[in-house]
Order: structure tokens, then sequence, then C-alpha cells
């Protein structure tokens, strides 16, 4: 009878604690920054591989107090598509000690330029020990006799985790198989059941971003609910991280305490954290205070980082290339410009030569004229007579002349009347037979003048493409015809240079 009493008491005491409201899980108060150690599909989204050390020291008052270590390791694959984690812990109650040993696997699924879906499953051992040699009874061989105490099991936890912009919210099920263990006793009838609750743990936070990603304000909440009516904890909380510096916190449990954070970046790679919780119910004063330390580091560079980085480097190097062919560009112009410029000049300089050329014939008519008009009478010749018949006859002469000069006006080389320029729109699209090039009007404006008087068909029309104005003789519809008559200069009816504008 007392054997029976001992038995049922010891399986009082171990399901009373276990399923009591701290429910099974171990309960952290860093968890911000190891959330993967609760949502399998929080792996690897930060960017970095990074190994975090925890120890926890709860109810300092309590003799037997839970007491939990962590060792934690947490990365991503393949651009941060394929995230993985590992953690091992050892939480142990008085008597009662648990090891966990799990591997995490998420796979991140890009939905848009800001909206992200994780999916992660964890797989893991959970070993439960009962140490027999630290429970003290009456009647030492009552115990000893009844209960093995080592048993373990295989286990799977199953998360997901939906990022919006700077928002998240995500969803896990600790514990999901929910596997019985059964402590065997010397007979069938001594054996006590210990069954792992399936629990559920809901998140969401949204991060405030202040200087870039330098500063970044996180408020959160962490509900966390098991089967078998195990009476709800919710976190609400903020943390304030400093991506120089470390960061800072304070967070509320509800029935239980509340808790304050701090962390200090030592170097770039490594952080050390500390929490510190006062319980808030009846027992507070009695249960005592719960420290929470944390050591990090981080390995090599943050490739979230890198990869920015890398895009702009990217950005960079496609501006330089923008850069380059935009000079390119203007130096394609600028050497339009200068040849239209060179031959503008040229067609002015040759205007000029030609116009004091007929300045110096004109002054020498005007002296000839001067001559002529006292002329030397010698004897029997009468003014006005032979002289007279002379001049009409020169008179008939230069009027034929001038007819014929006028039969060849336009002919432009015989080419299709069509192509000449008087029957063509300026500007038009097209191969222009060009005779020069100016940046002033009454310049093109005198050259087709020019060519006018010297029985060409010439007009003008100005690019709106770069202001210039162009006088042309012919125009053709395409470029070969256009080169020919270039090159045979209007079937050598002109003697000057020739070039082809082409309008399109």
């Amino acid at each position: 009878m007392k054997i029976n009493k001992i038995r049922l008491t010891l399986a009082v005491f171990l399901l009373t604690l276990l399923t009591s409201q701290a429910q099974q899980i171990p309960l952290y108060s860093n968890y911000f920054f190891t959330p993967f150690m609760y949502n399998p599909a929080r792996s690897g989204t930060e960017g970095y591989t990074e190994l975090s050390i925890l120890h926890r020291r709860q109810w300092t008052g309590i003799q037997g107090a839970p007491e939990t270590s962590a060792l934690a390791v947490n990365g991503s694959l393949n651009e941060e598509k394929v995230g993985w984690s590992g953690y091992a812990f050892s939480d142990q109650t008085d008597i009662i000690k648990r090891i966990g040993v799990y591997g995490n696997y998420a796979y991140h699924i890009r939905m848009s330029e800001s909206a992200t879906l994780s999916l992660g499953l964890g797989a893991g051992y959970l070993a439960n020990n009962i140490d027999l040699s630290a429970i003290r009874a009456q009647d030492q061989g009552d115990v000893y006799t009844v209960i093995n105490g080592d048993r373990g099991t295989f286990d799977l936890n199953f998360g997901f985790n939906l990022k919006i912009a700077n928002f998240q919210l995500g969803a896990s099920v600790p514990q999901l198989v929910g596997q019985p263990i059964k402590y065997l006793g010397d007979v069938a009838s001594d054996d006590v059941t210990y069954t792992l609750l399936r629990h559920y743990v809901i998140n969401a936070q949204y991060d405030f971003k202040f200087s870039g990603d330098k500063n970044v304000l996180s408020p959160m909440v962490l509900v966390r609910a098991a089967d078998d009516n195990v009476p709800i904890q919710i976190d609400a909380g903020l943390m304030y991280s400093m991506l120089k510096y470390g960061y800072v916190g304070a967070m509320f449990r509800s029935e239980y305490a509340v808790t304050a954070n701090i962390g200090l970046n030592l170097t770039e790679q490594l952080t050390v954290g500390y929490a510190y919780d006062f319980s808030l119910n009846d027992y507070g004063p009695d249960l005592g205070t719960s420290h929470e330390f944390m050591l990090t580091y981080r390995f090599g560079s943050n490739k979230r980082n890198e990869r920015l980085e890398n895009e702009i480097k990217k950005l960079k190097q496609q501006q330089r290339k923008q850069k380059d062919e935009t000079e390119e560009i203007v130096d394609e112009k600028l050497e339009e410009f200068k040849d239209e410029y060179k031959r503008e000049l040229e067609a002015e300089m040759k205007q000029a030569a030609a116009e004091a050329a007929e300045a110096a014939a004109t002054e020498a008519a005007k002296n000839n004229s001067s001559n002529n008009n006292n002329p030397t009478i010698t004897p029997g010749t009468v003014p006005g007579g032979n002289n007279q018949q002379g001049n009409n006859q020169q008179q008939g002469q230069n009027q034929g002349q001038d007819a014929g000069n006028t039969a060849n006006t336009g002919n432009n080389g015989g080419y299709n009347s069509v192509n000449t320029a008087s029957n063509v729109t300026p500007g038009s699209r097209g191969y222009y037979v060009v005779a020069g090039v100016f940046s002033n009007k009454a310049n093109a404006d005198r050259l087709q003048r020019k060519l006018e008087n010297s029985g060409l068909d010439a007009r003008s029309f100005q690019d709106p493409g770069n202001s210039y104005y162009y006088v042309y003789l012919l125009k053709f519809e395409n470029y070969q015809e256009a080169e020919q008559a270039k090159n045979g200069n209007l079937n050598g009816s002109y003697s000057g240079d020739l070039w082809i504008k082409i309008i399109k």
C-alpha cells in the first residue's frame, strides 16, 4: 500500500509539473533573436550564418526551479531561398530533465517584390529523464523498484511565416506528433504514461525602420497555447535594435512576468545579451527573479548586404555603360557637326571668293565703260551710224544668249523634272543632293540666288533636328541615285562640291 502511494504521488507530480501553466516547451526571453526555435519557417531569414548560446535560470528563489541551456545555429542557402537551422537544449526542473535535438528546413517563396511566404519543417528527438537518485523518501527501496526514469521519442514541428514589406505573421505547431512517453514499472500496472502535448504558437511583428535599416523599432505579439485546456499565454512587447550599438526591449507576459532585454554589439560579429524577468503573480515575491544570458556570433558577412552591394555594383555598371553610350552619341553628333560646319565654312569661303571675283569683274567693267564713253572720232565716221548698227547687232546677240540661258534654267543636268528642286516638297523624306549647308538663312538664300542666276534649279529647307539650312538641287527616293548624281556632278553641269542629306 505504501509503495502504491509513492507511485501515485510521483505520477501526479510528474503530470502536474509538465502540464502546468508553464507548458511543456522551453521558455526563452530572447526568442526575438532565435525565432526558428519556435517556428522552423523562420530559419535562414537574417541573411547570414549565426551561432547562439543561451542560458536561463528561472525563479532563483526556489530550489529545483527550471534551468534551461541551448545551443542554436542558423543560416541560409541559394540566395536565401532555402533556410536551415539546428538547435539542442537541456531543460531541467528539479528531478525532471528534458534534452532535445532538432533540425529545421525552410523554403522561402518570393511571391512579389515585397512579399515572401516561408514554409518550415523541423524534426528532432526528445529525451525525458527522471533523476531517481535525487528523490528522497522515508523508504528508499520503494521508489527505485517502481520506475525506469529514461525515455524518449521522435518529434516533428511545422510552421509558416508570411512577410509583407515590414510586417510578418507566422504560426507553428511544436510537438506536432504528440507521442506518449511511457515510464515502465516493475509490473504492467505500475506503468506511468506522459504525453507530449501539441502546442500552437502564433507570432506577429512589424518593423519601423529609421535611418535606412540602421535603427529598427519592432512591436510584436506572441501567443502560446496547447491541448488539454492548458491556459493561453500572451507576450506583447517592443524591441529597439541599433545596428551599430545593440538593442533594448521590454515584454509583458500574461499571468507570469514582465521582461527587460538589453544587448551590446561587442563587434560586428559578436553580440552579448541579457534578459531580466520579474514575476507578477501572487507568488512573485517568493519565486524570485529570472535571468537569461545570450551570446551570438555571426560568421562572415551579411549575405543580404552582399546582395545589395552587388545590385549597387550592377546599377553603377549600367550607369557607366549608359554614360559611355551617351558620350559615344555626343561624339558622333559632334563629329557630324564638325563636318557640317567645315562644309559650311568652305562653302562660305568659296562664296566670299566668288563674290570678291565678281566685284573685281564689275569694277573692271565700269572702268572699261568709262573709257568707251570718250571715243576717238575718225574722219568720215558718222557718230551713231555704223557704230549704232553694230550696237544693235551686239544687243541682238546678247538677247539671243539670254534666251539660251533661260532655256537652260532648271535643267540640273537633264534629270527628270520630278527630281528637280522646284518640284520637291522642301524637307520631305528622301535623299537630297546638296550644294551648301549654312547656319544662317541669309547665306543660304544668297547661294540659292547665285545658283539660280547660273541657270540651275535650287531650293533650300531647314532641318529641325540641327537647325541648319540646306541648299539642294535634286532629290531622289533612294541613296544610289543620289550618290550617282553627286559623283557625276549632275551629269557634268555643276563644278562645285556636292553632299547628300538624308531625311527620314
